[in-house]
């Protein structure tokens, strides 16, 4: 389609930016569409179509503008001729962070993408959350082959970002979060845990220094997050050794002010996530949850609450519309000014994201920062299915709209923006729930050890494989149309054909082994050839989704993991091929009980499978348990 713009000289950059992946070319002449734009002062997207002709106008940021182009073009793909609509956004600010810090940082081209999707959906805000994954000069241990970005790199994106209407703000850490950078003997002057920089240090403000300068000059905002998150072991390493014991609170507070002190020389407005304000403030209370709603603030506490810095209220674990609602109230009293909020989008608690379990948490918050005029609001991503979050994004940007959840409008969102079908992005989901619960399986099914089966009594009363079967086939069914979406759903599709022998393996054997069935036993050791090659099948498909989106530093890890669970196969078809053969008299691995893993007694009524399941790990033999 050819389209001709009128008084969008200043949009033309972002224009040609997203006219690929809208089908449009620009023309001054002979054009199909002709769109007249007008910018007003105001906060609004209004967008008519009448045949030939189209008028956008918009306010209060270009991204406003570009979600009226999506649902201009939107309309013309779905053959509509005249329409006309008037959104007037809740929002000052909404967006996304990304975390490009947790074994895997985006390609630049990568981000450059997203972008480009959130900037059609109406999104104007993206953070770029890398703990040491930013190039700091003069510090070449600072992200050493993490895949750190240039700042000629964040420069790049910054311009890119500013073209499309949304703000790039680096999004970093000054105090913990740092364990990979701190692992390094160059860091011990400036060490206090493993993850958390040592207050009160020349070192360690020499380095906070060289960051905070870094961000001053390869972004053109002058916000910057900090972070300052879950610091919970604060004072209690190398700062207990040198200073003594202080509380908490007060190292606390003299480090955020220090920072800040830092932050003004460069004429940065930092930011912060608040949650070690509640926990600080909130320590003795019995069973405390992040921001405990019970948390009372003294006048004292108030009083060393730096004023300037905007608090950043986090949650992903609530359905309660009060919980969200009490707090944001709460931060306005104690910080004395507007906070952020930040909500998430499943990503991180394994290889699938989880949609319905960040619906259930979203659409309550989103209300509460709606009655309570909230201005500013956020979806964490933390994980890796990047663009598959993007319809997680549609929640945010549609309800920001709309004032209010509308889901054929959210689809159409989607659609309009990335050229996808949500519903089939929901699909993707599917491995995570052969319990029929909204908990997240796929790595303790994967990783979970064929011979030891420590989570084997969890799952041994779950039709495992037909659950499987069936959900392969399901994906396979359907297909996404963007190719930024179809390497990630393919290795989700090879994730639930590896399942379908590999969830159970371990049970069928154990009890196979426990009666001396032979016959099954022989059917395993044919299998683990079978295992192996969906296994390879699998680790090929994420290997090319990793490698199309991110730069290849961290993916190394999948190699160990990939590669561990391969030899163990190998090991498990020697260890029952010669117990057939009569070479072995016992299996020691397959005689042990099986036990649960939380460690309640296997006649505990409590349930098998539980929220406990989101946060286990598969390291060293064994789980872990969020506390």
């Amino acid at each position: 389609m050819k389209i001709c713009f009128n008084n969008a000289d200043d949009l033309l950059t972002g224009i040609n930016m997203v006219s690929t992946d809208l089908g449009f070319t620009i023309v001054d002449s002979d054009a199909d569409l002709t769109v007249d734009v007008f910018k007003v002062d105001n906060r609004i997207v209004k967008v008519c179509l009448d045949g030939n002709n189209a008028i956008i106008t918009y306010g209060d940021g270009k991204a406003r503008f570009f979600r009226g182009l999506a649902t201009l073009l939107g309309w013309v793909k779905d053959g509509i001729t005249k329409k006309q609509i008037t959104q007037t956004p809740l929002f000052s600010k909404n967006g996304a962070m990304a975390d490009v810090s947790s074994g895997n940082v985006l390609k630049v081209s990568s981000v450059k993408t997203m972008l480009r999707c959130m900037a059609l959906m109406g999104l104007s805000t993206y953070m770029l959350y890398t703990e040491d994954t930013y190039e700091i000069e003069n510090r070449p241990y600072f992200g050493h082959m993490r895949g750190r970005y240039t700042k000629q790199e964040l420069k790049e994106l910054d311009g890119y970002a500013l073209a499309l209407g949304i703000e790039l703000i680096p999004c970093i850490q000054v105090l913990g979060h740092l364990q990979h950078y701190l692992r390094q003997s160059i860091t011990a002057s400036h060490r206090d845990t493993e993850r958390v920089l040592l207050a009160g240090t020349d070192e360690t403000y020499d380095l906070i220094d060289d960051m905070l300068k870094t961000v001053a000059e390869c972004f053109t905002t002058k916000r910057v997050h900090v972070g300052m998150d879950e610091t919970h072991d604060l004072g209690r390493g190398n700062y207990l050794d040198k200073y003594g014991y202080r509380k908490q609170q007060d190292i606390y507070f003299e480090h955020i002010n220090k920072v800040k002190e830092i932050a003004n020389k460069y004429n940065l407005k930092p930011m912060i996530w608040s949650d070690m304000f509640f926990r600080l403030a909130g320590k003795g209370l019995p069973n405390y949850r992040e921001y405990d709603t019970r948390v009372e603030f003294s006048d004292e506490v108030k009083s060393k609450i730096p004023q300037d810095v905007t608090p950043v209220f986090w949650d992903y674990y609530r359905y309660e519309y009060d919980f969200y609602a009490t707090n944001i109230n709460k931060h306005r009293d104690i910080f004395n000014q507007e906070p952020i909020w930040a909500g998430g989008v499943w990503c991180w608690s394994s290889y699938c994201p989880l949609f319905s379990r960040s619906f259930d948490y979203t659409y309550p918050a989103l209300d509460a920062c709606k009655d309570t005029k909230l201005q500013e609001i956020v979806a964490t991503i933390w994980g890796i299915p990047y663009f598959l979050s993007l319809a997680g994004l549609a929640w945010y940007a549609d309800y920001d709209y709309l004032g209010y959840y509308d889901e054929n409008s959210l689809k159409r969102c989607f659609r309009y923006a990335c050229q996808e079908d949500y519903d089939t992005i929901m699909l993707t989901e599917l491995p995570e729930h052969p319990d029929g619960q909204k908990f997240s399986l796929t790595n303790i099914l994967a990783f979970n050890d064929p011979l030891l089966g420590f989570a084997d009594k969890h799952f041994e009363n779950l039709n495992l494989k037909d659950y499987y079967v069936n959900t392969t086939k399901t994906l396979q069914a359907s297909s996404p149309k963007n190719d930024i979406f179809k390497a990630q759903y393919q290795m989700i599709t090879k994730l639930s054909h590896l399942l379908e022998l590999k969830a159970d393996f371990g049970i069928r054997a154990k009890d196979a082994y426990d009666k001396k069935d032979y016959d099954t036993l022989k059917t395993l050791v044919l299998e683990c050839d079978e295992i192996l090659k969906r296994l390879q099948a699998l680790r090929n498909a994420h290997y090319d989704a990793w490698m199309q989106f991110n730069k290849p530093q961290g993916w190394e890890f999948n190699d160990y993991r990939y590669g561990g669970l391969t030899q163990r196969f190998y090991t498990v078809k020697d260890r029952l091929s010669n117990y057939i053969d009569g070479k072995l008299d016992v299996i020691e691995e397959l005689a042990e009980p099986r036990l649960r893993i939380d460690g309640c007694d296997n006649s505990s009524n409590a349930p098998l499978i539980d929220e406990w399941t989101l946060w286990a790990s598969y390291t060293s033999y064994t789980f872990s348990k969020k506390v």
